[in-house]
């Protein structure tokens, strides 16, 4: 295994850098084909010898493994191309297609090795099964256990989800076998029926497999949430910058293995342009020195020269530590030249809220507003969104009058 990383690895080079990712999964892909055309083979022979349902099932799903290990190469291999005019950021979205890919594949065949068991349940037929036969299944266990243990090893290495997903293809490939080694040595005893209920079991397997797979592909293509620690490793990236009072709006974008994020930053109005600029730079670059992700900031000024706003700052933030579906809030504003005023504010909720708490949460929002300012404030707009959010925001004016 070492000797065969060692030949294609870049030395100079990151084990997940885009570089080595591409040559690692390239040779786990073409590994990985040949090794299953090579059982498939094997068990395709050894079912019409001894006439075992599961063990053609199992040679099937082999196949299929060849397809979707070729189908793996080919990813990586598409991904090397470089970026170009309609594709700016590259083509790494082609290792999710390639998992897309190989999990429906692996549906289907979990289907028809499905359909084979239950054939054979309802028409069970002798099988042959010599001591020969089950020791050369035991070898190709061996053999297939290595090739999950390559593929696993290769899939820690580039952080590859299309190669932990091969991996654990191989893994339940070892257990599918196991089966087929126990369904023949049943059948020595007697026991013919347990072929079909194994090519059932094989089915399970493989199904479960290939919608997990979908799922994950599916969530990378359309754009799925990032995680909350990544939300709270910008967060804290960000408001460690000096000049920086705060940050909301965190986007991210994932392109294979290249991931942009941008966000919106709180500074003081009162300084140049020059210098909020400068801000927004430097948070920038924390980002990208932190999590190693392109970063690109929008400066929000906060203007702090109204009589009520630090009065109104702290208040809202005493209110916001004792809600528990709140984390923050952005962009207060307090307007008007004499009472009572006009404030507007957003408010940040867990990412795990449900909409349908937004009603009362600007009830009890607005009811802390009325309660807390009286008559010197006129109306209240306040806006409600999450950490990270792509839809627009709801706002609402309320009159407070």
């Amino acid at each position: 295994m070492r000797m065969l990383i060692n030949r294609v690895q870049d030395k100079e080079s990151d084990a997940d850098s885009t570089e080595n990712r591409t040559r690692l999964g390239l040779l786990e892909g073409w590994v990985s084909t040949g090794v299953s055309i090579l059982l498939c083979a094997v068990k395709g022979w050894l079912g019409l010898v001894s006439g075992s349902i599961s063990m053609v099932a199992d040679a099937t799903n082999n196949l299929t493994d060849a397809g979707s290990s070729l189908v793996i190469a080919l990813g990586f291999h598409w991904s090397r191309k470089p970026r170009d005019e309609k594709h700016p950021f590259g083509h790494g979205r082609i290792e999710a297609v390639a998992t897309l890919v190989l999990s429906i594949a692996l549906i289907l065949v979990g289907f028809e090795v499905a359909k084979s068991g239950a054939l054979r349940l309802i028409d069970p037929k002798p099988i042959e099964s010599p001591l020969w036969l089950v020791v050369v299944t035991g070898v190709t266990v061996v053999v297939k256990l290595w090739l999950a243990v390559f593929a696993r090893h290769l899939a820690r290495m580039t952080r590859s989800h299309v190669l932990e997903a091969d991996a654990w293809n191989h893994t339940f490939d070892v257990v599918c076998t196991l089966m087929v080694i126990l369904a023949l040595l049943s059948a020595r005893f007697g026991w013919p029926a347990v072929d079909g209920w194994t090519a059932l079991g094989v089915s399970l397997f493989i199904l479960s497999t290939g919608i997990r797979y979908a799922r994950e592909a599916i969530d990378i293509l359309l754009g799925k949430q990032p995680e909350p620690a990544e939300v709270a490793a910008i967060l804290e990236s960000v408001v460690d910058v000096d000049g920086v009072l705060g940050t909301h709006e965190i986007m991210v974008h994932q392109y294979g293995d290249v991931k942009m994020v941008s966000f919106h930053i709180e500074v003081e109005a009162k300084q140049s342009v020059c210098a909020a600029h400068l801000i927004s730079e430097q948070a920038e670059k924390a980002v990208e020195q932190s999590l190693g992700w392109r970063a690109v900031a929008h400066i929000d000024p906060v203007d702090r020269s109204h009589p009520l706003f630090d009065e109104f700052d702290r208040r809202l933030r005493e209110y916001v530590a004792t809600d528990k579906e709140l984390v923050d809030f952005h962009d207060l504003r307090v307007t008007g030249s004499t009472e009572p005023f006009a404030a507007s504010f957003d408010l940040v909720v867990c990412m795990e809220t449900d909409k349908n708490s937004y009603d009362s949460i600007y009830k009890r929002t607005r009811k802390f507003i009325a309660g807390s300012f009286g008559e010197r404030i006129a109306s209240v707009e306040m806006g409600i969104e999450t950490a990270v959010d792509s839809a627009p925001m709801e706002r609402r004016l309320f009159d407070l009058k």
